[in-house]
């Protein structure tokens, strides 16, 4: 079927950043109901109305469905506990075809939740062998139009139930061969998709392998299945052929094409390697192009790993779970790993994708449990909800007619500029999710895409050209597809309490039904919200556009200082008003942007839509200078030490007018030994601040170990700036480690970190670490197995330990009960509150040496005495049969004395170490027979 699809485009919505990273936003307040799930997560249209719904399995035992609301809201609906143990895995599908899906979980029985419509059900158990279910995953084997079963077998050969036709799911154990070559008890089997990967128009099985305790590459139950459909529904194992056989320890592997080329390609999670990726040649034969990807480095304990544009610029993105990690997909086969996008003091652990509240963008909802499929009741589920960027989209929702109802195993591709885009349909992916069943495109510049082709599961094939962006829409199989939907505003899609009403339209021709359940072509709205229309030309075939609508928009403005709010007078900082359509300042100044030199409290107000805004306080704090201090030098006759003395509280000496040495402190000052005339210069200095304190525990106890994992560690809270100058730790063995500051109120971002070396034992480490602002910190290692000492259970700290007036380490980052129970590697915490100098001017002090002696020789009746002034050697020669040295200091004492000879030929010499004598002023005499010589010498 050929079809030319035209219309106007859907009203566009957003603008800027359309190459901008993804930003969301922690919305769990709009759930209706609260949960903390383990592995499984699903965002599901559970009762295909055309609205995401969320089913949460809390505590991987107990099932609530989230119905979106037209207005989305949710309202929750208790389909209670399917089992006493925590579920490894489920699928999602309606399988009897009544309108509403089921639900089929397990971990050794497999429970099937028949749901006809909403709070309307039945638990039963699926027949066949119980198993230890892992992944679990549900489509049209057979090619009948109803869907089937598949569940994973971590111990064993895999469960599969083929659908008879009435809705009922009977064991079928021989629908597909599980044996190995060589033989195994064909176990390991872990994640699970069905895929139509070589592009033949029929579904294939990839199956993820991984086995605990086999090392061996060589053993079956380590590689990865490929099980390739004929078309007839006979599948076999083909991995090998087709490159796909992986041997590591892989947990989950996912189907996408990152490089828009039409084809599907590969991503794989393992356990004992790196995160791995697959290039398809276009015929369904893959190549490993991990190396060079961004990929390659990345390991961990994975245990959900997924394809998904979350930016819509129209490249895959990949997203892991357990290791909580998200890659930016380049569109060129590399990834760009960007960290903190979900700010959490916890990993996440697992997590679903959809489109939550109708803006196109899809949205996350996450799990933060522990181990495989635990919960965690102290840190619940919550929902991350995408922030639009100005990148354009399409979402396409198939509804089956000769193919199943959700269409399951179909496929669409767009064309345009960025090639060829693929996406289909599933039920149960990776490691227990089930994501929403709309095919989402991200479309980043593009306003419509070119080409639009349906590969339904039937084998019907239909093709529609020219579609707008930015809007949802279903297509009916082989009846007609949505038209489009738009809505126009009377003016902005701003509303403010008490202020005139916005009309929204929608386009002319239709029925209409508003989320508000009006059925006007328009509506008048004075409350924000989104609003969303239903258009319906009576085909069957239904259009839906939204809009968001503001009320009292909070337009506070941000003030931001450019430099420190704490100077010397005579210095100044620049605040900067965060941008809007004009400031006024509370020095009256309308600038973004004022300089400021005089201490106070200064904000910024603007007009926006709804009123006037004024922003945050800012106090700037203006330290004073001392005054110049009143100096008095010094006059020495000779080479030596000098004193010297200047006026002040906190007086300085250096050794130059500006930079330089500092050289002495305190009102009185003994200088170096002089041998000339010297400047000095003093300088009073006010201190603020700088403050030392210690705090947390002293030592380690005897209940604790030198620990592996880097992930835990101490929290605090800075009540103001502060420097940790240096901490006292306990290593097993020397080495580097890798210590960093974090900053918990921005999703735990590094502030600083350092590679300090740490020998064995207990010692105190440097750090030297800036905390820039108030706030909730951690201090962790971030080097892998630190082997630092953490005190244990049974040591009972007693939290919160004082950092002085500064702070109080106030826990640690570990979950639950035990939060207060231990105590991480860092001991006796030295802190220094923040410290500003201001000085004076320098002021000079001239010591004069009035006789320096230097380069004076004795020459003397037959006589030499050299160098003068000397360091440790002086020479002496003489013309005299006989001579007697001596040397005397300044007191008269004698220091030195010696006999030479000089021979008949009266010529001799005599060298004195000197080195031993105090630096000063030394008389010398060479006395003989016939003469004395007498002078003065130094010595430094």
């Amino acid at each position: 079927m050929q079809l030319n699809y035209l219309g106007a485009a859907s009203m566009l919505l957003f603008a800027g950043g359309l190459m901008a990273q993804p930003s969301f936003t922690n919305a769990s307040s709009m759930l209706s109901n609260t949960a903390s799930s383990g592995g499984c997560m699903a965002v599901v249209d559970m009762d295909m109305d055309g609205l995401d719904d969320i089913v949460q399995l809390d505590m991987s035992k107990h099932v609530y469905i989230l119905y979106q609301n037209p207005d989305h809201t949710f309202t929750t609906f208790d389909y209670g506990q399917v089992d006493n143990s925590n579920q490894w895995g489920w699928a999602i599908a309606d399988v009897d075809k009544s309108g509403h899906k089921d639900i089929m979980s397990g971990v050794s029985v497999t429970r099937f939740l028949k749901i006809d419509s909403r709070g309307v059900y039945n638990l039963v158990n699926l027949n066949g062998p119980n198993i230890f279910h892992q992944g679990v995953s549900a489509a049209d084997m057979d090619g009948d139009s109803w869907i089937d079963l598949y569940a994973c077998n971590d111990v064993g050969p895999n469960n599969i139930w083929i659908n008879d036709g009435a809705g009922n799911l009977p064991y079928d154990a021989t629908f597909i061969d599980w044996t190995t070559n060589p033989s195994s008890d064909m176990s390991g089997n872990y994640a699970s998709v069905f895929t139509d990967f070589d592009d033949d128009g029929d579904i294939d099985l990839h199956i993820s392998h991984c086995r605990q305790g086999v090392n061996d590459p060589a053993d079956p139950r380590r590689w990865d299945r490929l099980f390739v459909n004929d078309g007839n529904g006979n599948y076999t194992d083909q991995a090998l052929l087709y490159g796909l056989q992986n041997r590591e320890q892989v947990w989950t592997t996912d189907f996408g094409d990152y490089d828009n080329d039409g084809d599907l390609d590969v991503f794989s999670t393992t356990h004992s390697t790196s995160l791995m990726l697959f290039e398809n040649d276009g015929n369904g034969f893959y190549t490993n192009v991990t190396a060079g990807s961004g990929l390659e480095n990345s390991t961990g304990f994975f245990l959900q790993g997924l394809f998904r544009d979350l930016d819509n610029d129209g490249f895959l993105d990949i997203m892991t779970g357990s290791a909580d990690l998200y890659f930016k997909g380049n569109g060129d086969g590399t990834f760009t790993q960007i960290n903190n996008l979900f700010p959490a003091a916890k990993d996440m652990h697992s997590f679903a994708f959809g489109d939550l509240n109708g803006d196109g963008f899809e949205d996350v909802y996450a799990s933060y449990g522990d181990g495989y499929v635990d919960g965690d009741p102290s840190f619940p589920d919550r929902l991350w909800m995408n922030t639009p960027n100005g990148n354009h989209w399409l979402n396409v929702n198939l509804q089956g007619v000769q193919s199943n109802p959700e269409a399951i195993g179909g496929k669409v591709l767009i064309y345009g500029p960025w090639g060829v885009q693929v996406r289909e349909v599933r039920s149960g992916e990776s490691y227990g999710i089930n994501n929403t069943s709309t095919c989402h495109f991200g479309l980043g510049v593009h306003t419509t895409v070119d080409s639009l082709v349906i590969r339904w599961p039937s084998g019907l094939v239909e093709h529609y050209t020219n579609i707008p962006a930015d809007q949802s829409i279903s297509v009916l199989e082989g009846v007609c597809i949505s038209p489009t939907a738009s809505i126009t505003a009377s003016g902005d899609l701003v509303v403010c309490t008490g202020g005139p009403a916005v009309t929204l339209t929608a386009n002319p021709g239709f029925n209409y039904l508003w989320s508000t359940n009006e059925t006007s072509q328009s509506i008048d709205v004075t409350q924000g919200g989104s609003y969303s229309v239903v258009i319906d030309d009576g085909t069957g075939c239904t259009g839906q556009a939204m809009v968001s609508v503001v009320q009292d928009p909070d337009e506070t403005p941000t003030a931001e200082a450019g430099g420190d709010l704490i100077f010397c007078d005579g210095g100044s900082v620049v605040l900067t008003s965060s941008s809007a359509s004009n400031y006024l300042w509370s020095t009256n100044e309308t600038t973004q942007s004022i300089t400021v030199d005089q201490a106070g409290t200064y904000s910024v107000s603007v007009d926006g839509v709804c009123g006037t805004f004024t922003s945050n306080d800012i106090v700037v704090d203006v330290l004073t200078i001392p005054a110049a201090p009143t100096t008095t030098g010094a006059s020495i006759p000779v080479p030596g030490t000098a004193d010297i003395s200047a006026t002040g509280s906190n007086v300085v000496w250096y050794d130059a007018a500006t930079g330089g040495n500092e050289v002495g402190t305190g009102n009185s000052f003994t200088t170096p030994f002089l041998n000339t005339s010297t400047s000095f210069w003093a300088s009073d200095e006010n201190v603020f601040g700088g403050d030392v304190a210690f705090g947390g525990r002293t030592d380690i106890t005897t209940t604790g170990v030198h620990h592996t994992n880097d992930g835990f560690y101490l929290v605090f809270e800075a009540y103001e700036p502060m420097t940790i100058k240096s901490v006292k730790v306990d290593a097993n063995g020397a080495g580097d480690r890798d210590i960093a500051l974090v900053d918990r109120n921005n999703g735990n971002a590094v502030v600083v970190q350092g590679t300090f070396t740490i020998p064995d034992g207990e010692s105190r480490v440097q750090l030297d670490f800036e905390v820039p602002v108030a706030g909730e910190y951690g201090l962790r290692a971030i080097s892998n197995n630190p082997q630092l000492w953490r005190d244990g259970l049974g040591s009972n700290p007693t939290y919160p330990y004082a950092l002085g007036t500064m702070g109080a380490i106030t826990g640690t980052n570990v979950t639950g009960g035990n939060t207060l129970e231990y105590y991480y590697f860092f001991y006796d915490w030295e802190v220094e509150s923040f410290k500003v100098d201001c000085s004076s001017p320098r002021v000079e002090t001239v010591v004069n040496v009035l006789s320096t002696g230097i380069n004076d020789a004795i020459v003397e009746n037959g006589v030499r005495v050299w160098p003068n002034p000397a360091d440790n050697v002086l020479h002496v020669i003489f013309e005299a049969v006989q001579v007697d040295v001596r040397l005397f200091d300044m007191t008269g004492r004698e220091v030195f004395a010696r006999q030479a000879d000089g021979g008949m030929s009266k010529d001799g010499s005599m060298d004195i170490d000197v080195g031993p004598l105090t630096p000063g002023k030394y008389v010398i005499q060479v006395r003989s027979a016939e003469k004395i010589v007498t002078g003065s010498v130094v010595i430094r």
